[in-house]
């Protein structure tokens, strides 16, 4: 029905012709624009209000504008010129949902001395965490990103969240700071583009026209103000921008013309809905959910389906009781996992299929189709044929290659914070639930369930207690460090007993007893002394996932941090 109303609008526009500011767009899934944008290659200027020019791009809509910066020590504008796609226009509340496409300038070195005058035209609202950063020029910054357009060949810049600690600095570089900075997208600085697609919102308060969008009615700019002051206007009055009458008979035939096309096109796909009708209604309440997740890429998969890919669920999959071997038609092994259609509702398990479907990552395993019948749900999933992470674990790799897995494992992490930053998904800690591919590289689960009985340890305390302050990517660095002394404890024990509830205090015994015995390794202290940091009991005093990617793959040892759970310490 959408397309047939598009399909009638743009022939009475056609049909009307001569205003040129008429609603526009630059393909099906970009945004309508009207004022105050307007298309840049395909209206006047005249269109829209000043800075609100859009490009199309293929069939995206870029906007370039000066992105709003300031220096919060002096509270000075910054210039920064930007390229962001525009995905998403609320002209009620004045605000539209972007990413960040591409820089086209750079930050100053030094902070100007006058105090710019300049308003900016937009603000920026991040989504989740965005209280800006601090640059830092150091003398060395080997395995840290860089601002490269401020660095040179003898000092490196750094653009150093503000929700990292401090001691995640380079320990090995002199370091000091410049100045702190509001909130800019990722990549914006470091250069480049933004793979992961990070997404904030900018508002404007000029032109305002909320109130007037609010009443069904839109806004233009006035024709005889001299400066840019606008006017509400009602668009079913027959009034074109200019302010002069439309002459109501192209628009008579324009109508017309339109209700004939409309009606043949309806007439003509009234028996393929018929055809459809009785197999939609049997399943109104998922289809329903589907509609409102057009952009899908898991594909779906009827049960009938899911049992016949999987020779009647006959064949399990050693490392899950209910997860199934399979195999598409194409011959692609697959492990699909039967789901308890009680856990979630309808519209809440096709919105995270949806979101983990879209996450492309090396390290993430990847969703590759969904069943979503009545009651009957399943996950299918890409099959690896290198085991899981507790099989290989003890006999074939070694503390060097843990390590990097455990920093693979990391990179997988940090991909689901970015792409979730306001919801926590949940992640499969358990390291029997950890996929190997040939090359043993870890793949990690992100599921749409809870965690399977037995993974309390693996959660963070906020999370089983009722606190409405929770930060995801904290919350995911305690299950990645249960993880990390996870993978220690497996290769020291020996079969031993464990208590799990001092499990991390009986890791640091083994370590020691292995010093002792002359068996120390870096690799091995390192993972534990980050494993440690994760674990810390107050959210607050947990790094960051990038921040423990840099301090596994740093050349120094990190320090120690407190024992978690008591309140002595017990560093060296």
């Amino acid at each position: 029905m959408k397309i047939f109303l598009l399909t009638f609008i743009s022939i009475i526009y056609l049909a009307v012709g001569q205003d040129e500011c008429l609603p526009a767009t630059c393909g099906p899934y970009a945004p309508v624009v009207r004022f105050p944008f307007w298309l840049k290659g395909h209206q006047p200027e005249r269109c829209g209000y000043p800075g609100f020019g859009l490009s199309c791009n293929g069939s995206r809509a870029d906007l370039d504008l000066q992105f709003p910066v300031t220096a919060s020590a002096t509270n000075i504008m910054l210039p920064l010129n930007m390229t962001v796609a525009v995905w998403n226009i609320d002209y009620k509340a004045q605000k539209m949902l972007v990413n960040y496409a591409r820089a086209r300038s750079c930050l100053p070195r030094k902070l100007p001395t006058l105090n710019s005058s300049a308003s900016p035209i937009f603000e920026a609202e991040a989504i989740g965490y965005g209280e800006g950063s601090t640059l830092f020029n150091c003398s060395n910054t080997r395995n840290y990103e860089t601002v490269a357009c401020l660095s040179s060949s003898r000092y490196q810049v750094l653009d150093f969240a503000s929700m990292y600690d401090i001691s995640s600095l380079p320990p090995y570089s002199s370091c000091f700071k410049m100045y702190n900075i509001s909130y800019v997208p990722d990549r914006a600085l470091t250069g480049g583009d933004d793979e992961s697609g990070t997404r904030f919102y900018l508002k404007w308060s000029r032109p305002s026209c909320g109130k007037c969008e609010a009443k069904g009615n839109y806004c233009r700019l006035q024709n005889s103000a001299a400066a840019a002051e606008t006017e509400c206007f009602s668009p079913q009055h027959g009034t074109n921008t200019t302010g002069a009458l439309t002459n109501h008979k192209p628009l008579a035939a324009g109508i017309t013309a339109g209700i004939i096309l409309l009606a043949f096109i309806v007439i003509a796909s009234f028996f393929m809905f018929k055809v459809m009708k009785r197999k939609r209604n049997d399943y109104k309440r998922i289809e329903n959910a589907v509609k409102r997740h057009k952009d899908m890429r898991p594909r779906r998969y009827s049960y009938a389906d899911v049992k016949r890919l999987t020779n009647n669920l006959e064949e399990k999959v050693s490392h899950g009781a209910l997860v199934h071997k399979g195999k598409l038609s194409d011959g692609t092994p697959v492990a699909v996992k039967v789901l308890d259609a009680s856990e979630q509702d309808d519209e809440e398990f096709i919105s995270e299929v949806e979101r983990i479907g879209g996450m492309q990552h090396s390290n993430i395993l990847q969703l590759i189709g969904y069943c979503a019948d009545g009651r009957r749900r399943a996950l299918i999933y890409e099959l690896l044929q290198g085991g899981t992470l507790a099989e290989k674990q003890s006999h074939t790799l070694g503390w060097e290659k843990v390590q990097q897995i455990a920093i693979d494992i990391a990179k997988g992490v940090e991909h689901v914070h970015q792409e979730s930053s306001q919801k926590i998904l949940n992640l499969v800690w358990d390291p029997r639930s950890v996929l190997l591919d040939h090359s043993f590289s870890p793949k990690i689960i992100v599921s749409t369930t809870c965690a399977d009985e037995g993974a309390w340890r693996y959660t963070a305390p906020e999370l089983l207690s009722c606190s409405s302050n929770i930060i995801p990517q904290k919350a995911y660095a305690y299950g990645f460090g249960m993880l990390l002394l996870d993978m220690i404890g497996a290769s020291l024990s020996d079969g031993e007993e464990r208590s799990e509830v001092q499990f991390p205090e009986w890791v640091i015994r083994q370590l020691e007893k292995r010093e002792e015995e002359g068996k120390p390794n870096e690799s091995v202290e390192k993972m534990l002394i980050v494993g440690l940091w994760c674990i810390q009991w107050f959210p607050c005093d947990r790094p960051s996932i990038k921040a423990l990617i840099k301090m596994l793959q740093q050349q120094t040892m990190p320090h120690m941090p407190p024992y978690p759970f008591h309140l002595n310490t017990w560093q060296n």
